[in-house]
């Protein structure tokens, strides 16, 4: 009497139906990361097609927020793009 299991099929079957929502899931993660990166004041102003003084005054009141690290000052491009103009 032989008892065989197909775990390789039932395996592959059930990482197949995985697939599209790690797929997704991938892609939402790389969407994010993409939105979320942090440039410096010169690089936001290039992207926001204005004057780095423009958004330092922005960031001084507060419309615009940053990211300190040390001395150093950046900026989401997700809060740059989504953020309000002013």
């Amino acid at each position: 009497m032989s008892l065989t299991l197909d775990l390789a099929g039932d395996i592959r079957a059930a990482v197949a139906s995985m697939v599209p929502e790690l797929r997704a899931a991938m892609v939402e993660a790389v969407r994010t990361a993409i939105a979320d990166r942090l440039v410096s004041i010169e690089e936001a102003a290039e992207i926001a097609a204005c004057s780095p003084g423009a958004l330092r005054k922005r960031v001084a009141r507060g419309t615009l927020p940053v990211v300190r690290m040390g001395r150093t000052v950046r900026v989401r491009t997700s809060d740059l793009l989504g953020g309000a103009r002013s």
